[in-house]
């Protein structure tokens, strides 16, 4: 009876420590998602910032254009 409590204790403790292992690959796992997902959004941050000035910078030159070339008058 004794030998078989201490091979199923061993084989409860190689599942616990497969069972922490995986668990531990899996917190990695989620942290690197994170980092990435955070690098993601300061980059799309940033995109956006400058494609909203390229858009205003072009609505000024067209209505400096139409001012200019297109004889509107105020």
């Amino acid at each position: 009876m004794n030998a078989t409590q201490d091979a199923s204790n061993n084989a409860q403790k190689k599942f616990d420590t497969a069972l922490l292992e995986y668990n531990d690959k899996q917190t990695e796992l989620i942290f690197e998602t994170r980092k990435r997902l955070f690098k993601l959004e300061r980059t799309q941050n940033t995109d956006c910032k400058i494609l909203i000035t390229l858009m205003g910078c072009l609505c000024v030159v067209m209505i400096l254009m139409c001012l200019e070339f297109g004889g509107f008058k105020w």
